[in-house]
């Protein structure tokens, strides 16, 4: 308890009250020998004056002499000092003063990047995600973006699409079958061992269940500390890419997950914070910051980067961005009533992607995968075919609380007005599914382009559960299957993406409806002057600085 905030609820500053030291103990819930106590540490302090006098029936006076907001301000700093973010933010909620324009100033200046006891910080404010810090189990862009700080694959994937060894000093292959590598000397993973093949082996071995759609291991043969020979059971050219994803990062032989031997070590996580701290013996540059923490919190959310524009007055800086990927309807042509081309056609037509558009200021219309990519024009069926009388949609969840739901609402409506009855379901992503094609006649769902963008549209096709594949007919999925064997097995010309993305518009099994687009406003007068973003709009820890110009 706060006490001297407490008495602001009873008493008004520079009032002289009469009062009762029964009454004080009474408003701080205490006897009253710890009041006297509390009242006289105040009193020394200059917060309050408390005149008490001899003889009985004589009361006590009590002066508050500061003011409420000074003293609010002091015991959140106090909080603050004390790591304590999550604390100071609820007092000034409990005080009903978190939107006063001095407390939110006072918030603001403290997130950002920070010069604190000789280190520099960077401190964000946002609501809380659940994060899955499991590389072999993440799913979603925010696992994604956090491990990335945490771990280092074998490969990456430079800024023209292309892959470079990473971990690796050297590798080799003749057949796309067998693979040797070896390992830099001396990286260090958070805990100072030092990585080996071991560790290598022992990522691959329980990892490459992820990707068995493409690849399976064969045998590994460990030569020596950094030498190592993975033999595949059939070609996979692209094996190099699928060793640069973050779901394939080397953690130590003893599967500790949350240690890697990236750029930060993970110092805390749990429902109020998430912290890291740079890795003094990373093996690249390290990075110029030299802690993150994340405070999860509803309840203020920072000023300095916004979706809207400042005032002119306000120095800001504006940064745009489209992410690649889409979001998608998928009609069942396996199963169920989309089985008739012309019905698919007809429906394909019918819906109108523009109307998917939840704001404008954050969504397009899409047409492909690819930013870039154009329309298609397919003939719409000659005659009206029958309609159904009910459709059951499915719509893509990652996480609680994080799905499709709003964009299959607006499909069911679009679907009513034609009058046929919707039934909606959730496809959670994080529990296994089976036989979907089974169950419903129209997927909703999102799919986002990374880096590593051949994996990205992989994926896209053979992640399970495979909702595209498993709604083409047999033989068209037969047919895309080939086309990404040729493109995994021999490495082939990414083109035939084009191709797969074409056919799978053709047979009316996939409209494409929006894509992604953020603009963000960052204030150039508060501590996030200079914070730097990556290509995907999210914030790059790794190339944060603080400088006073």
């Amino acid at each position: 308890m706060n006490y001297e905030l407490t008495l602001f609820q009873h008493f008004q500053p520079n009032r002289k009250t009469e009062t009762t030291i029964e009454t004080i103990a009474t408003i701080w819930h205490c006897s009253t020998r710890h009041a006297k106590t509390q009242l006289h540490r105040l009193h020394e302090q200059q917060i309050i004056h408390w005149e008490t006098f001899q003889g009985r029936g004589k009361k006590p006076f009590l002066t508050i002499l500061v003011q409420e907001m000074d003293v609010l301000l002091d015991a959140m700093e106090t909080l603050w000092q004390k790591s304590k973010f999550e604390e100071a933010i609820q007092l000034a909620k409990e005080m009903g003063r978190l939107n006063h324009p001095n407390v939110q100033h006072w918030l603001t200046i403290r997130f950002g990047i920070q010069h604190e006891k000789n280190r520099h910080v960077f401190r964000q404010s946002m609501y809380f995600v659940e994060l899955c810090l499991d590389p072999h189990q993440a799913l979603s862009r925010h696992d994604i973006h956090v491990l990335e700080q945490i771990h280092e694959t074998l490969f990456i994937i430079d800024d023209a699409g292309r892959v470079q060894p990473n971990l690796l000093f050297h590798f080799s292959t003749q057949d796309a079958i067998t693979w040797h590598f070896l390992l830099r000397k001396g990286i260090q993973f958070h805990h100072l061992q030092e990585v080996t093949v071991t560790d290598v082996k022992a990522t691959l071995l329980a990892g490459a269940f992820i990707y068995k759609h493409s690849f399976e291991i064969e045998s590994i043969e460990v030569i020596d500390r950094y030498e190592l020979v993975v033999k595949l059971k059939n070609a996979c050219a692209l094996f190099p890419y699928f060793l640069a994803s973050t779901r394939l990062a080397i953690v130590p032989e003893d599967g500790q997950k949350n240690i890697g031997c990236g750029p930060f070590m993970l110092l805390e996580q749990n429902e109020n914070q998430l912290t890291l701290q740079a890795f003094q013996h990373y093996f690249k540059s390290r990075p110029w910051i030299d802690c993150v923490e994340i405070v999860y919190n509803r309840e203020f959310q920072m000023d300095a980067i916004r979706y809207e524009p400042f005032e002119p007055t306000i120095p800001s800086r504006k940064i745009e961005f489209e992410e690649p990927g889409a979001c998608y309807i998928c009609f069942n042509s396996r199963y169920g009533p989309f089985v008739d081309e012309q019905l698919r056609a007809y429906i394909w037509h019918a819906i109108e992607p523009s109307d998917f558009i939840l704001a404008e200021e954050n969504e397009k219309v899409a047409y492909s995968w690819h930013l870039e990519g154009e329309g298609i024009i397919l003939p719409e069926p000659e005659q009206k075919p029958k309609l159904p009388e009910m459709l059951v949609i499915g719509y893509q969840q990652i996480r609680q609380g994080v799905n499709h739901e709003e964009k299959a609402k607006i499909l069911q409506q679009q679907l009513s007005e034609m009058g046929i009855n919707v039934k909606l379901t959730c496809i959670n992503f994080k529990e296994q599914q089976n036989k979907v094609n089974e169950t419903i006649d129209l997927f909703i769902g999102g799919i986002a382009l990374g880096q590593n963008l051949i994996l990205s549209l992989l994926q896209s096709y053979l992640a399970e559960p495979k909702i595209i594949l498993n709604f083409l007919t047999s033989s068209a999925e037969m047919h895309v299957k080939q086309l990404l064997q040729t493109v995994v097995q021999k490495n082939a010309d990414p083109m035939i993406f084009h191709e797969i993305e074409h056919f799978i518009q053709q047979t009316y099994t996939v409209k494409f409806i929006t894509q992604r687009k953020h603009t963000y406003y960052v204030r150039e007068d508060t501590p996030y002057k200079h914070v730097q973003f990556d290509k995907h709009g999210r914030i790059d820890y790794r190339n944060l600085f603080y400088s006073n110009e």
